[in-house]
């Protein structure tokens, strides 16, 4: 990716332009830890797809110059149109919301012996990260959507399909699966690098998918990869904190330039801490949030993180990594 590229490509998500990509995702305040409804952040602008589908009208996305099926968009498109069911009962989305809850269970692959998931078959080369592989960030939002379809249908091939994925939370990076360590704790990857990446965003959406998973069918495993999760979660969420400024980093990757969160990943990670706030009662998630809150209002702070931001960029614009974009419709 040169200079060029880069700029287009990150120009938008730095100063916080919206997009289908990167639309404004704000904490479900109706949030009840007892039940799955909506989604624990607003999912809605993921409900009208401005790219191509197939014939099944399930959307691709265009990758190395090909249309392929992402998993991760496929389950947030069927996560946005279940959130919009709710909003209006219009049976269209919630029609959309089920085909995308069928092609997860029929793109369900043994990725290894035992071993089941929702392969990406293209490069993070940021990561350095070489197809097929799979994410936390794509099985967790699958299991929520699989999770809503079972409780909407009774049909227990979706319950089934994602006590399959399971297995994934503890398989190590290095074996193929999601599961890497930070300080000898748990922590599921979005992007299974063998130098871990630890992606708080994609780690936050992994724990939501257990969380629900487990509340509406009761499975222990899922259950205790949640639990477990979570107490990484607790103990590892200060690493993200920005030293001297009050702003999150995207990851823990050993860039040259830390990986600081662009002003859309910074809102994200306030409104999921909002949400986890909401579904543990635990205030450290609040606190921080809170804190977050106060760079992302203040206009220093804003112009240091977007300056910060455009460094570590450019201190990587020599690297090839894979931006999503959309082929538009005719």
């Amino acid at each position: 990716m040169n200079i060029i590229q880069m700029v287009k490509a990150y120009t938008g998500m730095i100063i916080g332009k919206t997009d289908y990509w990167h639309p404004d995702m704000v904490t479900n305040e109706s949030l009840n830890r007892e039940c799955v409804a909506k989604y624990p952040i607003d999912m809605s602008a993921k409900a009208e797809y401005a790219g191509v589908f197939d014939e099944e009208q399930i959307p691709l996305v265009e990758i190395d110059g090909h249309l392929s099926h992402l998993p991760v968009t496929i389950a947030q498109y069927a996560l946005g149109n279940y959130d919009e069911y709710l909003r209006t009962q219009n049976s269209l989305y919630r029609q959309r919301f089920l085909d995308s809850a069928d092609w997860l269970v029929k793109n369900l692959v043994e990725y290894r012996s035992g071993q089941w998931g929702w392969v990406n078959d293209h490069d993070k080369m940021l990561y350095n990260l070489k197809k097929p592989w799979l994410s936390a960030l794509s099985q967790g939002q699958a299991l929520s959507v699989l999770v809503r379809a079972y409780q909407e249908t009774n049909d227990e091939l979706y319950r089934d399909t994602g006590q399959k994925a399971l297995g994934a939370f503890k398989v190590p990076v290095a074996e193929g699966g999601i599961l890497a360590k930070w300080q000898g704790l748990d922590y599921y990857e979005e992007y299974p690098s063998q130098t871990p990446s630890f992606v708080l965003n994609g780690f936050i959406f992994a724990l939501w998918g257990l969380w629900e998973f487990q509340l509406v069918t009761k499975n222990e495993e899922a259950k205790g990869y949640y639990e477990i999760g979570l107490t990484t979660l607790e103990h590892c969420l200060q690493e993200y904190q920005v030293p001297y400024l009050n702003w999150s980093t995207y990851d823990l990757y050993p860039f040259k330039v830390t990986d600081i969160a662009s002003i859309f990943y910074h809102k994200l990670h306030i409104h999921q801490l909002r949400a986890m706030a909401l579904l543990t009662g635990n205030k450290l998630f609040d606190q921080q949030a809170k804190r977050w809150e106060k760079g992302r209002k203040n206009s220093v702070a804003y112009v240091l993180a977007t300056g910060y931001k455009i460094i570590h960029k450019l201190s990587i614009s020599k690297q090839s990594s894979y931006v999503p974009s959309v082929k538009k419709s005719s």
